[in-house]
This record gives structure tokens, C-alpha cells and sequence, in this order.
């Protein structure tokens, strides 16, 4: 009996040290075969969300119906600021998810031998993803419930009871970018650092002659995507984040709500200039003209000099959107040395991008697309 007993004990003893060695193992490293399908099935968790036929995420609100009416949709159709969610807010969500809607497929694969830590860095980007996207969820459902109580009473529903879950729906938008450019930078790091070889040639030390369009073309539309959404987050750090804008769109002044701004247009139109595709294959085209040639070539060196100047520039840009709201800090009479800093750093960022974006158009102009 007191051989059992100590058997017993010494089981209980292990248990938890067996129990502590399998956590500390591989069983918690993320493996990329299970992206694509973990990304896809985040939609599944919520009502509001439906991947389209692209496998791109859509918010649905035609769940939301009253007396044969869907209500929500009604009030994005018809009224502002509702309005703002079908012309503004749903507009960046697309732009910003460009990359990674496009290349997590590509990047769902073990055979990519990215490090361990890169890839389980993607898993909890897609776990913040997925609880950024869920407080958007649970804001839709509280403006829908307000706006359905106002509607069965007759009330205005652009009173300032639905304009603060409105406000609340507006900012929930914050963490959800900020999610999706995260996973977007932790994804790109993956396809363009070890997806693929030598993404970002350094073109001075070839010649014209060894210079081979196809080792610009082949990868410039991922490029292009990434761009759409580099453009979308300074655009978003600039004007969005922070909650001032969201007040604006949902405070009344004079009877009237605030407008969208020019900057948004501004943006829209650089969206629209590299919004393109093309076949890679048109290298052989530029290869056989030694005129395409040699001012492709040209390009290609602005292209990387660009894109040099951005990746060395990352990290203070990072660093700076982290220690401050640029929303709130342009405005402030009592911002620090620092804060103003990190202001310059996030405006030099800006200039950057825009000259990325017109090297871009010019190639892709160059091209013919």
C-alpha cells in the first residue's frame, strides 16, 4: 500500500514537469501552411463580416432589418454621417488590407524558411487582427440597436445618442488599421526577405547592358500592393487616428456635419495611379529596345534609391507614430522638442512615400499601364 501511494505521489510530482517541457517545446510554433486558412476563417466569427467572392473582407449590415427594411444599410445609403462608413472608413479597410489580401496565399506555404520568431510574430498579428476586427463587430451591433430603437420611436437618429456609438464605431476603425498594418509589414517582411531572392537589387552595380528588366517587373505589382496600403496607413496616421477626425463626423455645427476633406481625394488619386496590374513578361519587351532599355534602367536606380531611403528610414518612422498621435501633437502649442521630432520624422516619412509613388507612376507609365 505505501509502494502505491508513493508511486502516486511521484506521478503527481511529474505530471506537472512533463506538462511544463511540452509548453517550452515546438508545439507553439506557428507553421505558414495554416495561414491562409486562419486568415479566411476569421471572418466566419462574425455576423457582420462576409468574405466576397475575391476572399475579401466586407462588412455586411443587411442583417439589420425592421418592418421589411434594412435600416443600417438605409442610413449608409441615404444619411451622413453614416454615409462616412460606405465612402470613407470601408474605403481605407480595403486599401489597407491590399498586400496582405494578395500575398497571404503566396506566403501560406512551409517552404518559405522565414525564422520561427517572424512566424509566429504573423500568428499573433492575425490574433490582433481578429480582436480588432471583433470590438468593430460588437460597435456595428450597438449602433444598429440604437438606430433601431430611434426608428421605432420616431427619433432622429442622427441625435447625440447615436452620434456617440456612431463616434465609438468611427474609432473602433483605429485598432483595426493599426492590426492590419502590422500584419501587412510582418507579412511583407516574409514575402520580400525570404519568399524571395534578392527583392531590392541594388541596380548601381550592374550595367545597362547586365541589367535585366524582368528583375524589376517580376516583383513590382506585390510593390504596387504594398504601396496602396504604405499609403493608406500615413494617410490614416495623419488624419484618422486619434479620435478628432471621428468628432468632427459626428458633431454638428450649425445644423451640419463636417465634410470629407481634400486630403481624402489627394490620397484617393495616388491610390489610383498605381491601383494597376500588368504581365511581368513585358521585360522581354524592354530588354530587346536598347532606348526602353537604358530608360528603364533609370528608373529602376530611382526605384531603388527610393526604397533605400524608406527602409533605412523605418524604424525612427515606427518609433515616432508609437510615441505620439501626429492628430493630436500638430495641434498642440505645448508639445514637447521631442513630439515635434517625431512630427518632422512622420512628415519626412510622407515626402518619402509621395516620391516613392511618382517613380512608380513613372514606370508604370513607361510600360504603357
Amino acid at each position: 500500500m505505501k509502494k502505491r501511494v508513493l508511486s502516486l505521489i511521484l506521478c503527481l510530482f511529474l505530471i506537472p514537469g512533463a506538462l511544463i517541457f511540452t509548453a517550452c517545446g515546438d508545439d507553439n510554433d506557428y507553421s505558414l501552411t495554416n495561414l491562409s486558412n486562419d486568415f479566411y476563417s476569421i471572418a466566419n466569427n462574425y455576423e457582420n463580416v462576409n468574405l466576397t467572392i475575391d476572399n475579401e473582407f466586407e462588412f455586411d449590415y443587411s442583417n439589420f432589418v425592421y418592418q421589411d427594411e434594412q435600416y443600417f444599410t438605409n442610413a449608409i445609403n441615404t444619411t451622413v454621417p453614416y454615409t462616412y462608413l460606405g465612402t470613407y472608413y470601408n474605403p481605407l479597410f480595403s486599401n489597407s488590407m491590399s498586400f496582405v489580401y494578395n500575398y497571404i496565399d503566396i506566403c501560406s506555404t512551409d517552404s518559405i524558411e522565414a525564422p520561427q520568431s517572424l512566424k509566429n510574430e504573423l500568428k499573433q498579428n492575425l490574433d490582433n487582427f481578429n480582436a480588432a476586427l471583433r470590438t468593430v463587430d460588437a460597435d456595428i451591433n450597438m449602433v444598429a440597436e440604437r438606430l433601431r430603437f430611434n426608428i421605432n420611436s420616431n427619433v432622429d437618429i442622427t441625435n447625440e445618442s447615436c452620434m456617440t456609438r456612431l463616434k465609438n464605431l468611427f474609432d473602433s476603425y483605429d485598432m483595426l488599421f493599426s492590426s492590419v498594418y502590422a500584419l501587412t509589414d510582418t507579412l511583407a517582411e516574409i514575402y520580400f526577405d525570404y519568399a524571395l531572392n534578392n527583392a531590392n537589387p541594388n541596380y548601381y552595380d550592374q550595367s545597362v547592358d547586365d541589367f535585366d528588366a524582368l528583375s524589376v517587373t517580376s516583383n513590382l505589382n506585390a510593390k504596387l500592393k504594398l504601396q496602396i496600403a504604405n499609403l493608406t496607413e500615413i494617410y490614416t496616421e495623419l488624419y484618422v487616428s486619434g479620435g478628432k477626425l471621428s468628432t468632427a463626423y459626428t458633431t454638428q455645427v450649425n445644423g451640419v456635419f463636417a465634410s470629407l476633406e481634400e486630403n481624402y481625394s489627394t490620397y484617393m488619386a495616388q491610390v489610383a495611379d498605381i491601383d494597376k496590374s500588368f504581365d511581368p513578361s513585358i521585360a522581354s519587351t524592354i530588354n530587346s529596345s536598347a532606348t526602353l532599355k537604358q530608360n528603364f534602367y533609370n528608373l529602376a536606380i530611382e526605384l531603388y534609391n527610393v526604397q533605400a531611403a524608406l527602409y533605412n528610414d523605418l524604424d525612427m518612422y515606427n518609433q515616432a507614430r508609437a510615441d505620439i498621435v501626429y492628430t493630436v501633437i500638430i495641434d498642440d502649442v505645448n508639445a514637447t522638442t521631442y513630439e515635434l521630432i517625431c512630427v518632422e520624422i512622420i512628415d519626412n516619412h510622407k515626402v518619402l512615400l509621395d516620391n516613392y509613388n511618382n517613380v512608380l507612376v513613372e514606370i508604370l507609365s513607361s510600360i504603357g499601364v
